[in-house]
């Protein structure tokens, strides 16, 4: 027999819940809360409590989760709709490891999951990276017989893929019972993601010929694989497609659509896809502010930054990466400070794209700040992150600072590995370099392509022709890595150093592709080095043959027939580079004053300081001239009492 409280409540059980469906504030939910407690009906409302706290919009914050899970945690003996209730909750909020822990512990209180639990708990499996938990599930979900259950194996399928595990997400695909749409996208999805573009176009085929109608997330998938691969004909192809559907190209679509033709080099199709668009977000402009730099069209890129309406971090890395690749580093380095002037705090990615620039410009001084400002602000530093960290020390000039930082990572890679044996070439530390390069492969780390143009460069550096020539051959018989022009152009460097240029001409010769100005002109190198001029003169013709000859190749031509004293051959030559407007590149010096770097070529007048700088010099030159001559004369030195 009920007691009088709960007779109340319980005719007024209907009017509760649906005053609590009404509820859209935290502050509305804890006064029925509180009458609830008071007046002793709070056991029979509390899943629709718990329900109307965790239903609150994004705009009440973690306020109406952790409500929910104080909530939650009062109730003697939840049930599984209680549990399914905070676990989605948890997930679609930002705490995934949260929905995890609620997982377990439902387990552990022998409330087993239905098909309604399991998807949430794979979702935040993947949001939380927990791939062990994801194939735990997965066994959960085989014993009590959801896997056929068709929301189960999407999920299932998309955390596979987000794993990165294709194989395995591809094996239960096809083992798959039921797929609907999501289940093709997840799976498209995957291999784009991937870059595995071939296998996400012959999915979408075969998604087709099933007669399974595609949607929008379809063709992002579908137009991200062909931005991974480059390639331009499949994506008109999936843009044609688009049009003749009828496709609703929505904020997404479009921004795809623009970021496909622009990673694909089609500057003017991405534009018109951008004017196209009815609306218009930050990732809209910064897709068109990377095809502009994808383009080359540096110029065009910061006029094209500066008058976007809006702009987030993404936009600030992509102008500042477009000026490091153009090699324009100290106008990123510029645009970095103005960034910051701003308010806005560097990510990864930015630190990465600014080391780069002190790297190449040998700016030591930005990068030790960049450095403190990652030790400070970034715990866990991506390997990504360390790996340009070691590369600006290692150019910087600081190779014992990279090796320090190589030796504390925790996690390396094989681009860790190579940057570091790169730097030891770089500063002629054969031997070190050889050193390194066996701990890597006694470390179970296979060296690529790159490892070997650093190793075999470090050998033609420190003239260690036998162990040039032994990895060399390694490379392809050991560690099954092809040979490239430019481990050709190392060896010949190699040969030629030594003196063997005939072997060098040999090594050429027997090249399965066509050499390169970097082959020739390091045998040019060396024919002016031993004073070969038959084998220069080969040179010299395959030289001329070629188109994008440098002005530095030429006066190195140039030498070569001076000191042979080929004079009319000089001549000749010199008509030629007048006529192709061909001009050797300035040299450029560089020196740090003040933490600042400064940088100078012959008769160069671009520094704000270079009269004053001439003015120095010339009076330097005076004193030296006037030291000379009082040396060399000493009787005319007057001896003051």
């Amino acid at each position: 027999m009920l007691t009088p409280a709960a007779a109340v409540a319980s005719r007024h059980l209907p009017s509760l819940q649906n005053l609590l469906r009404q509820c859209r504030s935290i502050h509305q939910l804890n006064q029925i809360h509180a009458h609830l407690l008071v007046h002793g009906s709070f056991a029979d409302v509390a899943p629709q409590l718990l329900a109307s706290y965790c239903a609150l919009p994004a705009s009440g914050g973690y306020g109406a989760l952790s409500h929910a899970r104080h909530l939650f945690d009062g109730i003697p003996n939840p049930d599984r709709f209680m549990y399914n209730t905070i676990i989605r909750a948890c997930c679609n909020s930002s705490c995934p490891q949260e929905a995890l822990r609620l997982h377990r512990g439902m387990l552990e209180r022998g409330i087993l999951p239905n098909e309604f639990t399991l998807p949430f708990v794979l979702k935040a499996c993947t949001r939380a990276q927990a791939w062990g938990h994801a194939r735990a599930a997965h066994g959960v979900a085989l014993k009590l017989g959801f896997v056929g259950q068709v929301f189960v194996g999407n999920a299932l399928l998309h955390s596979y893929a987000s794993a990165g595990s294709l194989a395995d997400s591809r094996r239960f695909f096809d083992e798959m019972a039921e797929r609907n749409v999501v289940s093709w996208n997840s799976m498209i999805g995957g291999y784009a993601q991937a870059g595995v573009a071939r296998e996400a176009r012959a999915l979408f085929e075969e998604m087709r010929r099933q007669g399974v109608l595609e949607d929008e997330f379809t063709l992002v998938s579908l137009l991200l694989a062909c931005s991974q691969e480059g390639n331009i004909e499949f994506g008109r192809l999936v843009h044609c497609h688009m049009l003749v559907s009828g496709s609703r190209v929505d904020l997404i679509l479009g921004n795809a659509l623009v970021d496909m033709y622009g990673k694909c080099g089609d500057l003017w199709m991405a534009r018109r896809c951008f004017e196209m668009m009815a609306l218009k977000n930050v990732v809209s402009w910064t897709s068109m502010l990377c095809a502009q730099a994808k383009h080359g069209s540096v110029d065009a890129a910061r006029d094209w930054f500066d008058q976007m309406p809006q702009r987030n971090i993404v936009s600030w890395n992509a102008m500042i990466s477009c000026y490091v690749q153009c090699g324009q580093c100290r106008e990123a380095l510029d645009l970095y400070n103005h960034m910051q002037s701003q308010g806005l705090a560097p990510d990864e990615v930015t630190l990465v794209a600014v080391l780069s620039a002190c790297g190449q410009i040998g700016d030591l001084t930005v990068g030790k700040m960049m450095h403190l400002y990652i030790r400070d602000n970034i715990s866990n530093a991506d390997v990504c992150l360390v790996n340009s960290l070691m590369d600006m020390y290692a150019k910087c000039g600081q190779v014992d600072t990279a090796i320090s930082l190589f030796n504390e990572m925790c996690h390396k890679n094989v681009v860790s590995w190579n940057i570091i044996i790169g730097g030891l070439a770089m500063h002629g530390r054969a031997l070190d370099a050889i050193m390194l390069f066996r701990s890597m492969v006694s470390d179970s780390f296979l060296p690529d392509e790159i490892t070997f143009v650093a190793l075999v460069s470090a050998c033609s550096h420190g003239g260690l022709l036998e162990a040039g020539q032994h990895y060399f051959e390694a490379m392809r018989h050991v560690y099954n890595v092809k040979h490239e022009v430019e481990h050709y152009a190392c060896m010949v460097d190699l040969l030629g150093r030594r003196g063997y240029l005939e072997n060098a001409v040999c090594l050429i010769k027997e090249m399965p592709m066509k050499p390169d100005v970097v082959v020739w002109g390091a045998l040019l190198g060396a024919c002016r080095m031993h004073g070969s001029v038959e084998i220069g003169r080969q040179v010299i013709k395959q030289l001329l043959e070629l188109e994008g000859i440098s002005g530095g190749l030429f006066v190195l031509i140039s030498n070569l027939l001076y000191e042979t004293q080929k004079w009319e051959d000089m001549k000749r030559l010199r008509k030629l580079m007048k006529e192709w407007g061909t001009r050797k590149d300035m040299g450029i010096s560089s020196i740090e004053v003040n933490n600042s770097i400064h940088e100078f070529g012959v008769e160069d007048i671009r520094h704000e300081s270079s009269s004053e700088i001439y003015a120095a010099v010339d009076q330097l030159s005076y004193h030296l001239i006037s030291l000379h001559f009082l040396a060399a004369h000493p009787e005319d030195l007057c001896v003051v009492e």
